[in-house]
């Protein structure tokens, strides 16, 4: 028995109530954990340009002017992110964050790229420091095959075995 048009059409309707009731309650709590942790992100700015603001003093003297003026204009750009995430709320903030992306693109896509190369450079200074051993690189990695009989293709030589003996 086939449900009949009027009876799909309000399954469709309800489904796609629920899908915007699930998507709405999605955002207001990704909103609500963002409100709740930028006043961290905003101290941690603040010290990004504190540190960016020492670095322009401890440029030497024989350092260029524009690039002591390039340090001290990030920390202020940095320090006015920092006031912004105070004062704004989330939803603010994304509108900002959207219409500087319309408006610079360009910008904005150096920005993302600055901002992923900072946190690849912090997690990777997070874990040299954590003590724990960086994972090697792919290509150091050997099979058991190898490990047993060397590289594939290469002529079998004598090597010890496990026992001591040589195969």
């Amino acid at each position: 028995m086939q449900p009949s048009s009027g009876t799909s059409d309000g399954v469709a309707g309800e489904l796609r109530s629920d899908a915007r009731h699930v998507g709405t309650a999605a955002a207001n709590r990704l909103h609500s954990e963002v409100d709740a942790r930028k006043g961290a992100a905003a101290s941690q700015a603040r010290s990004v340009s504190s540190a960016i603001d020492r670095a322009a003093g401890d440029l030497d003297q024989s350092a260029p002017d524009w690039l002591r003026s390039a340090f001290q204009q990030g920390a202020q750009q940095v320090q006015r992110f920092a006031d912004a995430l105070e004062q704004k709320d989330s939803r603010e903030l994304l509108d900002e964050v959207n219409r500087f992306a319309r408006t610079s693109p360009g910008t904005f896509l150096a920005g993302c790229a600055a901002a992923g190369f900072a946190a690849a450079r912090v997690l990777k200074a997070g874990a040299e420091g954590s003590g724990t051993p960086p994972a090697p690189h792919p290509t150091e990695y050997k099979s058991s095959f190898e490990t047993t009989f060397g590289e594939p293709g290469a002529q079998p030589g004598l090597t010890p075995s496990p026992r001591g003996e040589f195969v």
